[in-house]
């Protein structure tokens, strides 16, 4: 008897510290760690940078009380991209953490990302419809979804509008052309002072990439297996720069020419919209033009689109917690008041059509918004609808640097454009095939 019950005694202890065991397992801490970089990704100043992580963070340890939410602070943007492969080459890569889209190639490539389509078609509270589709397309690579869009800066054209009114101009609406663009530019290109040189320019920085993209094509396919820059409706786009070019061709118009009020179209980030309107220290020190934004001009075979520049947000291929990391990855991106917090602590745009598309966005960006220079604020929602997302695949900076090169020489030929584009195609086809 004694034998039996000392059996038992050793049983019941035995299971009262596996339940234990089971029971510690279940209630320990988690330890979920991000990758985030301190500052804006634009260059804009943010002397709050870490305003929306550290919200979603509060909310999402509220909602787990069981998961510690940390991150490395001080991360500067220059230093982000190294800091990101050395963790994953040692093995010790966040659970969640943001993607540059320089770096988004090179991730996919190494593996370092997690798939979410799954995540996405069972999550009832996140669905792909709700972003705008050049934002989601950013993440994906060959038909996958890899990341999240955290946070978007679309490109738009900055408009002089004292200067179109002391010429005569309306301002354009925002279904223009090229040929209201080349128009206006003409007509305000033209020496003011009579001192035999021009000093009054159409525009400052719109470049042949702008012009294809709002001709409907880009520069390369999606995975980068080819240049595309010889095609029709590409050499239509290059052509057009290289014409509206000629306008100032023995005198270049520069950014000072713009920021004292001689300029009348400037394509400017989003962010820098932001940036340079509220604050007394804008553009308007060196002059008191009035200024607004509307899309970019669109050519005959394209849109009023532009270039949309998307920081993505992905999970670890090798997170111990993906669960959880899902979870955390859909507040940050997915959750609408998180997501309303870019337009108050940052000078980017959600990429949630919910948040940008909506009454209280546009309350906020009112307030930031002197006078009647409005229309980049009511028009934002249709220019994130309308942009592109550019190809970033493993060597793209590399190869558009070569590109840009090769076709700025190919422009200074007059009557052989399409010809000196073909041999441009075929050199940075060497290239990619290469690399």
């Amino acid at each position: 008897m004694k034998g039996l019950a000392k059996r038992l005694t050793a049983i019941i202890v035995l299971t009262a510290v596996c339940l234990t065991m089971v029971v510690y397992s279940r209630t320990r801490p988690v330890e979920l760690r991000l990758g985030f970089i301190a500052g804006s990704y634009w260059d804009a100043p943010n002397g709050n940078c870490y305003a929306v992580i550290d919200a979603a963070i509060e909310r999402f340890e509220r909602e787990h009380p069981n998961v510690h939410v940390t991150y490395t602070s001080g991360i500067l943007k220059r230093d982000y991209s190294e800091w990101l492969i050395d963790q994953y080459l040692l093995g010790s890569e966040p659970d969640v953490f943001l993607v540059l889209p320089e770096d988004f190639g090179e991730l996919c490539e190494l593996g370092a990302l997690a798939p979410l389509d799954g995540y996405l078609a069972q999550d009832e509270v996140v669905s792909d419809t709700d972003f705008y589709p050049a934002a989601l397309q950013s993440g994906a690579e060959n038909g996958v979804q890899y990341a999240l869009p955290y946070e978007c800066v679309p490109t738009l054209m900055c408009v002089n509008k004292t200067l179109l009114e002391s010429e005569g101009i309306a301002v354009p609406s925002g279904d223009w052309t090229w040929e209201d663009f080349y128009n206006i530019c003409a007509k305000v290109t033209h020496d003011t002072d009579s001192d035999g040189e021009i000093d009054q320019f159409g525009c400052y920085g719109y470049t042949w990439q702008d012009a294809l993209i709002a001709n409907g094509t880009s520069l390369f396919t999606e995975g980068g297996s080819s240049c595309l820059i010889s095609l029709p409706r590409a050499v239509q786009a290059v052509a057009f720069a290289q014409r509206l070019d000629k306008l100032t061709a023995e005198t270049a118009p520069s950014a000072r020419d713009f920021d004292e009020g001689r300029v009348a179209f400037r394509p400017f980030l989003f962010s820098d919209y932001r940036t340079y309107q509220p604050y007394p220290w804008r553009i308007k020190r060196y002059s008191d033009f009035s200024w607004d934004c509307i899309p970019m001009p669109h050519g005959p075979a394209g849109s009023n689109s532009s270039e949309l520049s998307t920081v993505l947000a992905g999970i670890s291929s090798r997170s111990a917690h993906t669960t959880l990391a899902w979870q955390f990855l859909r507040e940050l991106t997915a959750n609408a008041d998180n997501q309303s917090m870019l337009f108050t602590d940052s000078h980017s745009v959600s990429a949630l059509r919910s948040v940008t598309d909506s009454e209280k966005t546009r309350q906020i960006l009112r307030q930031d918004t002197p006078g009647e220079s409005r229309s980049g604020v009511e028009m934002l929602s249709d220019v994130m609808e309308q942009a592109v997302a550019a190809p970033r695949f493993r060597n793209y900076d590399q190869a558009l640097l070569l590109t840009e090169g090769l076709v700025q020489t190919a422009m200074e030929d007059e009557h052989n454009l399409s010809l000196q584009l073909q041999r441009v195609q075929h050199e940075v086809q060497e290239y990619l095939q290469k690399n």
